[in-house]
């Protein structure tokens, strides 16, 4: 895989060893690991705060659900599925290798560890650099990944469904690391910077404006004429519209990561009583702008401004080349926070936290700014990666 840019962490990689309410498919006996997404480190958290977390039981169950669908205990391959389950931890233990969560690292480490390296082979090797390189790149500069490299992915034996599990896993980790940054905080914890860690890039976007784009794949989607009654149910969960969503189509050549993410979604944005937050919106916006996601920026930029929030705000942040903070004390430290998040997880600690209370929202606000910008984190790679968008 041709190397875009210089990557923006070096050294240290493992590389490769030789609400809408319904009745959903998600089961909790379906959950193989009870300590997997949150890793106890929420124990470290203050009773009073630690509850901020704990009553939102359906997020923390469908991302539960999320990593056991990813990162189940076997993968039966088949040549529509070729992404081993040690292809997928060691893409995971790359992320969060990069994202530089400590106890994240350690959970990946410890789960690859016992499983039989791949092959010696050219082809194996070949392969395995191709995902190291891809997951890096993702993880840090969604911006520079581009069809051509979805198509090495494609040479070297990835199917349209593996291709979507991996972007997938992913944004995935991209979440977990960035909301186990925030529970660090909550603890009180300092941040963790390891030697050789430097600041990722800028996202080198420009276009940024409130103008409707519309999304198309670069892969193929499934035909919902051939979809099972399943992969129906999962889409008419997923949006009122996902039927006509090139983006949803595309999403459910794994239908269960996509019902799983799209129940978090409805977790995190659409609470009871609650179906658009201004500031989960803006948090959204910033997020997307911050990772370069035009799609996304313009959308939830919109949707910022349909629950009153101030027009000043987003063109502050649609301003090039990058997000500027405007004169308020208020927007100042939400940008602050956001970008330190969203940029450098690692460096997200309890002073970044501080920057949001100080400025007089609430822990529970806190909150849900910080879990709203984690999930698009998410979002903004599974939509700068997996197709293009133009004005519509």
């Amino acid at each position: 895989m041709e190397q875009q840019r210089r990557a923006a962490l070096d050294g240290w990689y493992h590389e490769t060893q030789t609400s809408q309410q319904r009745h959903t498919l998600l089961d909790p006996c379906q959950t193989n690991e009870s300590d997997s997404f949150l890793l106890g480190l929420e124990q470290r958290i203050e009773p009073s705060l630690r509850r901020l977390l704990t009553q939102r039981n359906g997020l923390l169950f469908a991302a539960q659900t999320a990593y056991n669908k990813l990162f189940p205990k076997n993968v039966s391959l088949s040549r529509h599925q070729t992404l081993s389950l040690y292809d997928r931890l060691s893409s995971a233990l790359t992320v969060a290798q990069v994202t530089g969560i400590q106890p994240l690292c350690t959970h990946f480490a410890a789960r690859l560890a016992p499983l039989n390296c791949p092959d010696a082979s050219r082809e194996s090797n070949i392969r395995q650099t191709h995902l190291a390189q891809y997951a890096r790149l993702l993880a840090t500069q969604p911006t520079l990944i581009n069809r051509e490299m979805l198509k090495q992915l494609s040479d070297v034996g990835l199917s349209a469904q593996d291709i979507v599990v991996f972007t997938q896993l992913i944004g995935f980790v991209s979440f977990q690391a960035r909301l186990l940054a925030v529970i660090n905080a909550l603890a009180g914890r300092p941040a963790t910077v390891l030697p050789g860690f430097s600041h990722p890039e800028e996202a080198k976007q420009s276009g940024f404006s409130l103008q409707l784009r519309r999304w198309q794949s670069f892969l193929p989607e499934v035909d919902l004429t051939q979809a099972t009654r399943e992969q129906l149910d999962v889409l008419d969960f997923s949006a009122p519209d996902a039927r006509d969503s090139s983006f949803y189509r595309l999403l459910l050549q794994d239908a269960g990561s996509l019902e799983a993410l799209s129940a978090l979604t409805t977790h995190i944005m659409k609470q009871p009583g609650d179906e658009k937050s201004a500031l989960k919106e803006w948090a959204a916006a910033a997020t997307s702008r911050i990772n370069g996601c035009l799609y996304c920026a313009g959308i939830h930029g919109r949707y910022y401004l349909e629950t009153g929030g101030a027009s000043g705000h987003i063109d502050s942040l649609f301003l090039e080349p990058e997000p500027q903070h405007t004169p308020t004390v208020e927007q100042d430290s939400r940008v602050k926070a956001v970008k330190t998040l969203t940029q450098t997880p690692e460096k997200f600690d309890a002073s970044a936290l501080q920057l949001l209370l100080d400025a007089g929202y609430t822990h529970q606000q806190t909150l849900d700014i910080l879990l709203s910008s984690a999930l698009f984190s998410w979002l903004n790679r599974l939509i700068q990666t997996l197709g293009t968008s133009e004005l519509a």
